[in-house]
């Protein structure tokens, strides 16, 4: 026989169960179970079915009920001189079930027996307080059940759970420990970081406490394994410079400049000088390539590199503001408190580095530039050309020591005509370890006489010659290469672009990449990514045949465009595809499965899509703008979305295509009313209603985006573009524009106060989204549904509707959304008089806010009010 006391008390024999429900027998039956196999006093009996005020005839109402029992569970209640007793083992009732497996360590077989509270049908002080005791018991189960799993590795499985726990026991440090480190364990540092941030201010407004050594300890640990390191990695061989290492040693906390010549080693110096100072900056390494003497629109500018600085800071991107300005002040904010190293190499002048310098106390910057850069307070450190000595040892650990010490004599020509630039004894020393049977005087003698190397104003000039000496040594098909990637707009290039670029396949286009890496001629700084030293690329683009330079580009820029277009379609299904020409011969055009994917490749070629764009045909700069208008505005890069849609619009008004121009149009509005332009972003759209002439679906959708141009004041005209959006829509049968503009209308009646005709318009959308399967326009509807609903005093029906818009949009993975559905659900329940759960709704808002770095002060006041 098995007993259940979890969700109400039954009795199973094989096949046939017996419910007892809320009866008093079922509660004597309870009160028993409880203690399995103990004497339970008749005074405690009653106590524990009839409870603190039971009736006169109590005792003989409990020996009534305990007849029946012994009538439906025969030899069960036995009857001792102190009270009674259930014969039974204890391991068939559940809850005592449950305590063997926890004790045995057999945790995870003993929650799935806990199906509702202990003792649910009973209502006396006595079964209250069991199910009390026992919830605590319960929360320690799984709280030790979440330690084992985390020690197993399930930490982004447990997320999920540990923020519903987090949500019902916010002060609960055990869980926030948890939470933290499942959140860090799959990969969402910055998610793990701000919680703790969360959890230190709950405690000290609500407690006047600072977190425990535990939770402290383990914020440190965290902070330091999520510090970002963005160093390159180390270059090796690394030769000398010591006394310029000596002065970056005693150099104080600021700014150092190291200027010299191309080639001469100033990035080698700086990151390998990092690598070794890296301790002294626990807080973190921020490095960026601003690429200041390489092809033009290659630079990088100041706003994009301070976004990925406030990046790799995990700094939100909803904080980050679209000014310059903004940005800089960011950064110094988010800089304020650490003690962090930042190398901007290869800068170009004053006005790109002034926006980053942080000019924070514990932050130490390394600039290198070929130019006398002199920020204010900044150290100068000028590099020259590799001493002697230090020259002929950076050679000999390209070619090996044995062979250097065999010929000095050739070790010193190869040095002289190399004139002691790091870069040129680089390339030679890659040459002369790819034929070690060849003598190294035979080497010598191939270079050119470099005698002019010793006036080193002009030594880049004269690097051309160790070059061309290297590229000799080239297979035909890798010089090729090597030539045509001199000839790309950006700074680096992946494997499928450089394919595309060459014409080949890409196993064979991997091969060749190889042979120019081992001939120093090109780097792979990340996987899969491939750059060259500008000096190369110069040089490169210089024997680049007249014959192939337009063919190459334009597969090249093909690849960009069309993989675009695939990537945007994948990121934004409802987009309507545009139309595109077939790829030229040789062409690799990606394919992505996921809008994961299509994101990661999208923000990975957008340096390289932005510095295309002015070198493609009209087709191609359109397509590329039109691919980069959806990401670059959900990532906050309005600049470049601005940027990109200027481009776009000069390009296609080349093209016979009014759709396209007319997309074009509504994505420059758009852009220009992110940055802050909201007259010409109207006349942008405007204009596209104009273009649109005769096709209903493009005026209706320029319509919808004109009324969100409209400020909350003037909510009556952003509706009568949304009504006549409806009717265009409605006319030419566009079910998914018609269902965008009946979500926006039923939004508009919320904010009117008409909440009849929220709940009217927001049903209709619903029925579209359903039909369609869309899970976010479902969630809007409901969210207006629960506004509509709210607004109506029909407080049952907001709640449900609220639940259910919060619940998709955490499924669709929207923060912001999810976050503004969890606030309006805690107004619902207060509405209701259900404090408690308004309380949990708010903190559950505040606390998603904070991770989509969203202000959230305005509901911690209604926390704080309810609390009062």
């Amino acid at each position: 026989m098995r007993f259940t006391l979890f969700g109400g008390v039954s009795a199973r024999t094989g096949d046939r169960t017996t419910e007892f429900g809320p009866t008093r027998p079922g509660a004597l039956l309870g009160a028993l179970l409880a203690d399995a196999g103990q004497v339970v006093s008749a005074e405690e009996l009653v106590d524990r079915v009839l409870g603190d005020a039971p009736p006169p005839r109590a005792r003989a109402m409990i020996q009534t009920w305990l007849t029946r029992l012994r009538q439906t569970l025969p030899g069960l209640i036995e009857r001792d001189r102190d009270g009674y007793v259930v014969r039974v083992d204890p391991l068939e009732v559940d809850l005592h079930l449950f305590r063997h497996l926890v004790e045995e360590g057999r945790t995870a077989e003993a929650l799935p027996l806990v199906q509702g509270d202990l003792l649910s049908t009973v209502n006396t002080s006595w079964a209250r307080q069991r199910r009390a005791d026992f919830a605590d018991e319960l929360l320690a189960a799984r709280l030790g059940h979440v330690d084992e799993r985390l020690a197993g590795g399930e930490h982004a499985d447990l997320v999920p759970e540990l923020h519903a726990l987090a949500a019902e026991r916010p002060l609960d440090e055990r869980i926030a420990a948890q939470l933290i480190e499942a959140l860090h364990g799959s990969g969402r540092a910055a998610e793990a970081l701000r919680h703790f941030k969360v959890v230190r201010a709950r405690l000290a407004d609500e407690l006047g406490a600072e977190p425990s050594r535990h939770l402290a300890t383990l914020h440190r640990r965290l902070q330091a394994a999520s510090a970002p390191r963005q160093l390159p990695a180390a270059p090796k061989p690394f030769t000398g410079r010591a006394l310029e290492l000596a002065e970056l040693d005693q150099a104080p906390t600021g700014v150092v400049v190291i200027t010299g010549t191309g080639g001469v080693g100033k990035t080698s110096l700086a990151v390998h000088w990092a690598h070794q100072a890296a301790e002294r900056f626990p807080d973190g390494q921020l490095y960026v390539n601003l690429h200041g003497f390489g092809p033009s629109g290659a630079a990088v500018s100041p706003g994009d590199a301070l976004l990925r600085f406030l990046s790799a800071l995990d700094v939100p991107r909803a904080q980050v503001p679209h000014d310059l300005a903004g940005q800089s002040a960011l950064l110094r904010d988010a800089l304020a408190d650490k003690r962090v190293l930042m190398v901007l190499d290869n800068a170009t002048d004053t006005e790109q580095i002034e926006p980053l310098l942080p000019r924070t106390p514990n932050t130490h910057v390394v600039i290198t530039s070929r130019t006398a850069l002199r920020p204010a307070h900044a150290k100068a450190l000028p590099l020259g050309l590799l001493p002697p000595d230090d020259a002929r040892e950076l050679l000999a650990s390209r070619i090996g020591h044995d062979r250097a010490r065999a010929e000095p004599d050739a070790v010193d020509t190869v040095v002289r005509r190399c004139a002691r630039l790091p870069l040129a004894l680089a390339v030679a020393g890659a040459r002369a370890a790819t034929q070690p049977e060849f003598p190294l005087a035979a080497l010598a003698d191939e270079l050119a006489d470099l005698d002019a190397f010793a006036d080193d104003d002009d030594v880049t000039a004269d690097l051309r010659s160790v070059f061309s000496h290297s590229c000799k040594a080239l297979s035909p098909a890798a010089l090729r290469l090597f030539r045509l990637l001199g000839l790309i707009p950006g700074s680096d290039i992946s494997l499928a672009g450089a394919a595309s670029l060459a014409g080949l396949a890409q196993h064979e286009t991997a091969a060749l990449l190889a042979e120019l890496a081992r001939a120093n001629l090109i780097d792979e700084p990340e996987p899969g990514r491939f750059t060259c030293h500008d000096l190369l690329r110069d040089y490169a683009a210089e024997l680049a045949l007249d014959s192939e330079r337009d063919e190459a580009l334009n597969r090249f820029l093909d690849h960009l465009a069309l993989t675009g277009v695939e990537a945007g379609v994948v990121y934004t299904p409802s987009r309507h595809r545009p139309s595109t020409p077939d790829p030229a011969p040789g062409v690799v055009v990606g394919r992505f499965g996921t809008h994961e994917e299509a994101l990661a490749w999208l923000m990975t070629e957008h340096p390289a899509l932005m510095a295309a764009m002015p070198h493609g045909t009209a087709a191609q700069t359109w397509l590329m703008g039109w691919s980069l208008a959806d990401a670059l505005d959900r990532q906050a890069r309005y600049r470049d979305l601005l940027t990109s849609q200027q481009l776009a619009a000069a390009a296609v008004q080349r093209l016979d295509d009014v759709d396209a121009l007319g997309r074009t149009l509504i994505n420059l509005g758009r852009s220009l009313s992110r940055t802050g332009r909201p007259d010409e972003a109207t006349a942008a759209l405007r204009r596209a209603f104009d273009i649109y002439d005769g096709n209903p679906a493009g005026q209706a959708e320029v319509l919808l985006n004109i009324a969100m141009l409209c400020p909350d004041d003037r909510i009556g005209e952003a509706m009568e573009h949304t009504r006549r959006g409806l009717a265009l829509f409605e006319q030419c049968g566009d079910e998914y524009g018609q269902a965008n503009a009946l979500t926006g209308l039923a939004w508009g009646h919320g904010k009117l106060g008409e909440y009849a005709r929220t709940v009217e318009y927001a049903e209709r959308a619903m029925r579209m989204w359903r039909a369609m399967d869309h899970l976010i326009g479902q969630a809007e509807a409901w969210d207006n549904l629960g506004t509509g609903h709210l607004g109506l005093g029909d407080h049952v029906k907001a709640v449900e509707a609220f639940t259910l818009s919060s619940e998709m949009f955490r499924l669709g993975g929207d923060l912001k959304l999810e976050a503004g559905a969890c606030e309006q659900l805690g107004d619902a329940h207060a509405a209701a008089g259900a404090a408690e759960q308004a309380r949990q709704a708010w903190q559950k808002a505040v606390e998603l806010r904070t991770r989509a770095g969203l202000p959230a002060d305005h509901v911690r006041a209604k926390l704080q009010a309810e609390g009062e």
